[in-house]
């Protein structure tokens, strides 16, 4: 097996920023000590009327179905007619199913998948069979969040300076994914599933997911998001965080909450992104350490610009 690792961080960031009518965003991602960048993520403002898009894929064995979804999610979310209707959550879970049972059947999916550039240092994995990657996607639609999530990629609300974890973390180790994973003869072992890999919801995977006799609900990984829904507290909430494992192997939700409310005062929000990563991204290769700082790392900051008070606006 190919070292995972370089021996040098690569510690290029790049950053980009934008702003809505409530709202400004940064996003930052790095490789880092990783030998191949598999992050990708989504930032669109304007994703339809009255709704803006936030999204992080976390990649494994190559970035492929990462980019891959980045690039179509977005469409098969919108082209849902659940979703336009209004049923947005159910239309969020058929939308993430629909995509993936696409990399799954159709020839010419997996096709444009094999065919997207892959990193200098190629993995053994056959794209969308054994790799994939992970999930959030934030929608902020009229004045409702909405987050969607496959596996262990992060989405955390500042509300008076208290995270609220708008995802749950999809890993083997859970209950309810571990009982669904052994029915489906799968084993868990050290938190991996058949000691290969460490979530249990995402999308590609597909040799996780070939038993004939089971429903897509019931593989040993599926592509059923978690949907979490809130509403948008014009004089609580202060902003939102997308994050991949690489960030919050290295601080918990409420570090990052602090950390960034300790900032927004100070920095700007291309700043605070960028030197979160710096913070947490090591000098040198320390094995004592695990994986923390050592992965690929992407973190979004929106930031809601309050709305003023009728009141105000008359005045």
């Amino acid at each position: 097996m190919a070292n995972p690792y370089l021996f040098e961080p690569i510690r290029v960031k790049e950053t980009h920023t934008g702003h809505g009518q409530y709202f400004e965003y940064s996003a930052t991602n790095c490789q880092g000590w990783r030998n191949t960048q598999e992050d990708v993520h989504l930032t669109i403002p304007n994703f339809e009327e009255n709704a803006c898009l936030f999204a992080v894929f976390d990649g494994h064995n190559g970035i492929e179905v990462a980019a891959y979804v980045g690039e179509h999610l977005p469409n098969y979310i919108r082209n849902n007619s659940k979703y336009q209707s209004g049923r947005i959550e159910e239309g969020l879970k058929e939308a993430f199913v629909t995509l993936d049972n696409a990399i799954k059947k159709d020839v010419s999916v997996l096709q444009t998948i094999r065919n997207i550039k892959h990193p200098s240092i190629r993995t053994l994995a056959e794209p969308g069979i054994s790799s994939g990657c992970t999930a959030v996607v934030c929608i902020i639609k009229n004045n409702i969040i909405y987050c969607a999530n496959l596996g262990d990629s992060r989405c955390i609300l500042s509300r008076n300076g208290k995270s609220i974890s708008l995802s749950q973390d999809h890993n083997p180790d859970v209950p309810s994914e571990n009982e669904r994973i052994t029915k489906a003869g799968g084993t868990v072992a050290q938190g991996r599933i058949n000691s290969v890999i460490n979530v249990s919801r995402a999308f590609g995977d597909h040799l996780f997911k070939d038993n004939n006799n089971l429903s897509v609900t019931e593989q040993m990984i599926i592509a059923v998001p978690d949907v979490t829904v809130d509403t948008y507290q014009n004089e609580t909430d202060n902003f939102i965080v997308l994050m991949c494992d690489g960030i919050w192997n290295s601080m918990d939700n409420q570090e990052v909450v602090d950390y960034v409310q300790s900032k927004l005062e100070i920095l700007s929000l291309s700043n605070i992104t960028e030197q979160i990563i710096n913070d947490i991204l090591p000098d040198r290769f320390n094995f004592e350490q695990g994986i923390k700082g050592k992965d690929n790392m992407t973190i979004v900051i929106v930031k809601f610009i309050p709305k003023l008070p009728a009141s105000q606006i008359e005045q």
